[in-house]
């Protein structure tokens, strides 16, 4: 029997959604948010962790994020940015977003500039209405962008039979609702991953379901292109059926660069090893965005799809350090770089080595913060003559 996903190829025939025999076949479970692309719409910003350390973390405000290199926005700095005063016309919220421009993540940072642009064309629409101007032709980016992942999935030559329908299945479905889209009746890229991680867990061929998982993580999320970002934000809320609110979209401009604090070994393992220390040596302060991409993937997993990391952890504890010398951040926490510096080359199998050299703090402070977290310095050719500064060169407790 021919296989019917290689006989696809690249051209999908479109079912008719509108005959009464047929339903949607991706009809809603209940989820709680719409699941086509991450939503910030409604975010907090405010940590979790309140600890002491927990608020030192918070301190680091501004330096880059270690995982984007964008500079990082304090939760505070944006709490005036709600409902009331993001509601009004976007001429006005585009004034009180402004100040946030350079530190919004790159995708986010040219939506904004689509709205600046086309607020000053119509000052009287609000962020949503001005977007929706733009809607058309960046919907149908959208679609052509996953239809090609869908079409390029359909290439995969799946030998059972069984395996290769369910594929078949899922794409032909898929295809259906993206070419029908409409504010109602949308595609939903979280609940696709979900339904495909069922079929591709029991397949035969594990090389060929990994395959299809890979190409799957192309499909568009809001934080992705600037096309889905709008496409995100001009469409009905699959659950509530409610539109989004001017608001929301401002939110989400900066939401993505607002800090939070991530654990360098992750508190559940994706691999399901032993979890990361609840302590400041497991802490780093990431952006939001980063923070929820990486999700629970082992650090030098995600070096390697993502290798600019290691240059952007050294910008991160330059800034840090910085801070730290200028007492700016982190009192009480002074030896914070040299200790994550260390956990960081743990736990990225040497992949991650940071210079720490221009930490000003006494070899004292420096020893007990080692010797509390796990660590003990090396001999004492690796200090700098000045007392109060070291080169961050240690060695981990064995």
């Amino acid at each position: 029997m021919l296989n019917p996903i290689s006989v696809l190829q690249n051209k999908f025939i479109v079912p008719d959604y509108s005959a009464k025999t047929v339903s949607n076949p991706i009809k809603s479970t209940g989820l709680q948010s719409d699941v086509f692309v991450r939503s910030t719409a409604n975010i907090s910003f405010t940590s979790v962790d309140d600890t002491k350390e927990g608020r030192a973390i918070r301190e680091l405000g501004g330096v880059p994020c270690p995982y984007t290199g964008v500079p990082i926005i304090n939760g505070k700095e944006v709490s005036h940015l709600n409902k009331k005063t993001l509601s009004g016309t976007a001429q006005e919220s585009v004034a009180l977003l402004k100040p946030f421009e350079d530190r919004m993540q790159p995708v986010e940072k040219q939506v904004f500039g689509i709205i600046e642009r086309l607020s000053k064309k119509n000052p009287k629409k609000d962020l949503r209405q001005v977007l929706d101007l733009v809607r058309p032709e960046h919907l149908e980016n959208i679609k052509n962008h996953e239809v090609n992942v869908l079409n390029k999935m359909s290439e995969v030559k799946i030998n059972d039979e069984k395996d290769s329908d369910k594929v078949f299945n899922l794409l032909y479905e898929s295809k259906g609702i993206i070419d029908k889209q409409d504010a109602n009746y949308i595609f939903r890229r979280r609940r696709f991953m979900e339904k495909l991680e069922g079929i591709t867990s029991t397949m035969k061929e594990q090389d060929k379901a990994q395959q299809l998982k890979d190409m799957a993580e192309e499909l568009p999320r809001a934080h992705d292109t600037v096309s889905s970002f709008i496409v995100k934000f001009t469409q009905k809320d699959p659950n509530t059926k409610k539109e989004k609110e001017s608001w929301q979209i401002g939110q989400a401009l900066v939401a993505s660069s607002v800090g939070s604090i991530e654990h360098i070994r992750c508190r559940h393992p994706k691999d399901g090893s032993e979890p990361g220390a609840n302590n400041i040596s497991n802490y780093i302060y990431a952006s939001k965005a980063a923070n929820s991409l990486r999700g629970n993937m082992p650090l030098p997993q995600w070096i390697e799809k993502h290798p600019e990391v290691k240059g952007y952890m050294q910008q991160y504890m330059d800034g840090v350090i910085e801070k730290i010398n200028n007492k700016q951040a982190m009192k009480g926490f002074r030896a914070y770089p040299v200790v994550v510096a260390k956990t960081l080359e743990k736990e990225s199998n040497g992949m991650i080595k940071l210079d720490t050299s221009k930490l000003k703090v006494s070899k004292q402070e420096v020893n007990e913060a080692l010797i509390k977290y796990g660590f003990k310095h090396g001999s004492d050719k690796n200090y700098r003559k000045t007392p109060e500064t070291i080169s961050g060169r240690f060695s981990m407790v064995a």
